[in-house]
């Protein structure tokens, strides 16, 4: 009795956490499809509150380029030193990344910029969009893989609770 009580803790606690495990996945971003200038923005899919922590990687040999394959304009996702862009974000502030950057925008959110490794906090509440940082996509070439990785707050919580629970099962038994 006391084994099928404890199974059946498990089984509901596991059953919980898994409904709420982090958000993760890998998304491909295309340098053209994807630019912020004439693209359209890769949405994710992904839903953040404003203050999320999330972290979303590249593996910085992958690269794009931003004309036509020309051997002087590859960069990762970090962008082409010495090359920016500046627009206006959504509170007037002036927002510059390199070109070639890769750069995030959360809802109606201000742009952050990624590159290869971003760990950080969101700064809006929205999905969370990805872009190719240019002025204009028709030349673009190439495409990226980000590991994007947000742990849902309740995750720790709901991981104490089962162990909680185990613990006094246990105890039980």
């Amino acid at each position: 009795m006391q084994v099928q009580k404890f199974l059946r803790t498990i089984t509901f606690f596991a059953a919980f956490a898994a409904a709420s495990l982090a958000q993760a996945g890998v998304v491909t971003i295309h340098s053209s499809a994807n630019s912020i200038g004439g693209g359209t923005a890769l949405n994710t899919g992904i839903e953040l509150e404003a203050g999320q922590h999330m972290n979303i990687s590249v593996d910085p040999s992958q690269l794009w380029n931003f004309s036509h394959g020309n051997a002087g304009y590859f960069s990762n996702a970090d962008g082409k030193d010495g090359w920016y862009m500046q627009v206006q974000n959504a509170d007037g502030s002036d927002f510059n990344a390199r070109i070639g950057s890769l750069v995030g925008k959360i809802g109606d959110g201000n742009y952050f910029t990624i590159g290869t490794k971003f760990d950080g906090y969101a700064n809006a509440s929205g999905k969370l969009n990805l872009y190719y940082w240019d002025s204009d996509a028709w030349n673009n070439v190439g495409q990226v893989n980000a590991s994007v990785n947000v742990p849902e707050p309740g995750s720790i919580v709901l991981l104490g609770l089962g162990l909680l629970a185990l613990a006094r099962t246990r105890r039980r038994a």
